[in-house]
This record gives C-alpha cells, structure tokens and sequence, in this order.
C-alpha cells in the first residue's frame, strides 16, 4: 500500500501543477479561452486537494480504501489528458468511429498549371531548384509565364511567396528574378484570388521582402494596384514599415481615402495609428502621408488617439515609434 501510496502523491503534485499552469496563463488567447483556462484549473486543483485529502487520512492501515479512491482521483486527470494527447488511437478504443482508418491516396492538384513544364517549374521553385528552373525557361517549350494553377496563382505568384517566406535564405530571390528575366510580368492577381501580390509582399516580414518588392515594382508592379478590398495598401492591417517605406519612395499616391463607411476622412496614418501599428503609421506621417482628410486637418486623428488612449499600455508609451508618433502629432 505504501507503494501506491506514493503514486498517489505523485499524481496530486501533477494535479496541482497543471492547475496552477492552467489558472495562471492569462497572457495569450481570448477572454473566453483564459477564463476557460482558469475555470479548470480551479476544478483540478479542488480535485488535487480532494485526493490529497484522502491519501493522508488514509495513511492508517485500516483505511487503505481511502488511499486507493485518492490515488484514482489524483490519476484520473492524469490519465485523460494521455489519452487525449497521444493519439486518436486512445478515444478510438472507446469510440470505433474515430479509429484510423486507410484511405486510398489521391493525386494532390496542386500546382496543377496546364502545361507540363509550368509544373516542372512550380515543383522547382517549391523545392528551391533554381539551376533547374533555369534549365526549363531556356528550354523549348518554355513554361507559360501567364498560367496559372487551381488557385489561381502564377508562378510569378509561387515565386514571390517563396520569396519572402519566413525563416527564408536570401537565394530564394532568384526565382522570382529568374521569372522576370524570362520576361514574366507580375500582375495584381498572381498571387490568387485570395490577396493580391501587393498585399502579399507589403505585410511580409522576412529580411528580403523589401527586396522582392523593389523587383516587382521594378518589373512593372504598380505601388497603387489595390488590395481586394478596394482600398490602397497602405491600409493593409499588417503593413511592414520596410514595404511603406520603399512604396512612398516610388510615389504611391499619398492622398488616398479609407472607403470604409465613417470612415472617409481616415488617412492611412489615421487607420494605422488606430491599430496601434506605431512604426508604420510614423513611416507614413514622415512621408509625406497626411494625419487624415478631416476639417480642421487633424481633427479626426486626435478622436481616434482620445477613443483609443484607455487601451495604450506602457509598452506602448515606450515604444520609441510611439512617442515619435505622437510628438508629430500634437504638435
């Protein structure tokens, strides 16, 4: 009994350090989720306290029942969330419908362009195969530089993606300058009908976006082609600093509406500074974009800055792009 007894405590200890986990972690997620989280790590550190409870007043030899119920208990938790976690295995010896199940494989369409050597290329571009994509746009027939796949992406669009994809080696470049040099012209729609290419490579972080950017501008991409949404994409909600700086620098218009209703006499800057993107909201003000289209001008950035000032945190008030921001701003 002794033996078990220990198992026992070991368990509590696990009961009550996932409750503490669970109750504690109030940094990430949703309101919901955090007050989920709390909500059952009180539950298991009652039932911690329970089985703890039973293990120590079952300690005399005429109670051992006692240590067997709080060893359960203590393991019960333990138990489910193995079962949970590891596997879909586990629930499906209890449940026969989620057992695993053999599923003939399917050819995958992707990167289905309607010639063979647009696939080839595509493949060699995924794969970071440049000598070979060379190979293939010097190669009779060529890759159809104006197809595209079920998506609705060119390979200028594959490309560009791969590009400035994070975690990404500057080489990857050379597929998208491979593709230009063969005489592809990027388009708003290449990256698909989900987000145009503009959106794609002015809210992408990695180290070279910028220069995927400047390549596609210089092939022909114009800064002012809109986002699916109509509006500029100095109004993207994830717009890089980098990207707007590089776009202002090749005269994206800086006199552009939010067309959002109530919402027209919002400027970039206005829209940027509303989402707390400090950095590219002061890159925008320093070049040249105004606060807002509002009477008297500034008006309407100062009511955002009022309505939003309960939600600014002290993180926000040090940010160095912050404090720049609105230095300009209050002026």
């Amino acid at each position: 009994m002794s033996t078990l007894s220990i198992f026992g405590w070991i368990f509590v200890a696990i009961d009550f350090i996932a409750a503490a986990g669970l109750a504690l972690s109030r940094d990430t997620g949703d309101a919901a989720s955090r007050g989920l989280g709390t909500g059952l790590g009180t539950a298991l550190a009652a039932l911690g306290a329970v089985a703890a409870l039973l293990l120590w007043v079952g300690r005399a030899p005429e109670r051992a029942l006692l240590v067997i119920v709080g060893s359960v208990l203590a393991a019960a938790p333990v138990a489910l969330a193995v079962t949970l976690t590891v596997s879909r295995q586990g629930l499906g010896l209890i449940y026969p419908s989620m057992r695993t199940r053999k599923v003939p494989l399917e050819p995958s369409p992707q990167y289905a362009y309607p010639d063979a050597a647009g696939r080839e290329a595509a493949i060699a571009l995924v794969m970071n195969d440049y000598a070979k994509l060379d190979t293939l746009l010097r190669a009779t027939p060529a890759p159809d530089l104006s197809a595209r796949d079920e998506r609705g992406q060119s390979l200028v669009g594959l490309a560009t993606s791969v590009a400035v994809s994070d975690g990404g080696r500057l080489v990857e470049l050379d597929g998208l300058r491979l593709l230009l040099a063969a005489g592809a012209r990027p388009r708003p729609d290449d990256y698909g009908r989900d987000e145009s290419l503009l959106e794609l490579v002015a809210r992408a972080r990695s180290d070279h976006a910028r220069a995927a950017l400047e390549m596609l501008l210089d092939a022909g991409l114009s800064p002012d082609a809109p986002m699916n949404d109509g509006r500029s994409v100095l109004f993207h909600p994830y717009l890089n600093p980098n990207a707007a700086r590089v776009l202002l620098a090749r005269g994206i218009d800086r006199t552009v509406h939010d067309t959002r209703g109530g919402a027209t006499d919002w400027s970039p800057v206005t829209y940027q500074a509303d989402l707390k993107n400090w950095a590219a909201a002061l890159v925008l003000l320093e070049g040249g974009v105004p606060q807002d289209h509002a009477t008297p001008p500034g008006s309407v950035m100062a009511r955002v800055i009022k309505i939003g000032e309960p939600n600014i945190t002290s993180d926000d008030r040090a940010d160095p792009n912050y404090i720049a921001l609105m230095a300009l701003v209050k002026r």
